[in-house]
């Protein structure tokens, strides 16, 4: 029996979310702690998004392939967004950046990290929009908007 979709997505964000809790220890040993800093709290806070957007995903108005197209993208933006920093605070170059002890010169270390980034940022959008569009006119939010008094709704 296949996972849902939904449970698939809440469960790559508790992976990134342990991704980020992990990395938060190893800032020290990162020869550039603001990037590890930031792997941290990109972890901890796209594990959290994700198992809120796993919460929302099931009552989305998306069709099969775009719900899958935009779980996937979500998914892998938040791998791609921890592992771009990681790259840049470990093994690029950096205040502290170790001279030979890494495979490979730092720039390409920060190439890879910046592409990674940078791919994650458009697929973060890319999924973002999805799920907006799978947002219009939701049932539930037309329910919960009758539900509350007009007195206290805002015009």
């Amino acid at each position: 029996m296949q996972t849902p979709i939904d449970l698939r997505l809440a469960r790559h964000g508790i992976i990134v979310l342990l991704l980020g809790l992990l990395t938060g220890f190893a800032i020290p040993l990162f020869h550039n702690p603001h990037f590890g800093n930031a792997a941290h709290l990109v972890g901890l806070i796209g594990g959290f998004g994700m198992i809120a957007l796993g919460l929302l995903w099931p009552a989305l108005k998306l069709g099969r392939s775009w719900s899958s197209a935009g779980v996937w993208t979500m998914v892998l933006s938040m791998y791609l967004n921890w592992l771009g920093l990681v790259l840049h605070g470990a093994f690029g170059s950096g205040p502290n950046a170790p001279s030979s002890a890494i495979p490979g010169s730092l720039l390409l270390w920060d190439h890879a990290g910046q592409i990674a980034l940078t791919l994650g940022a458009f697929m973060t959008l890319f999924g973002t929009l999805v799920a907006l569009v799978g947002l219009r006119k939701l049932p539930v939010l037309a329910e919960m908007r009758s539900a509350v008094p007009a007195a206290v709704s805002m015009k």
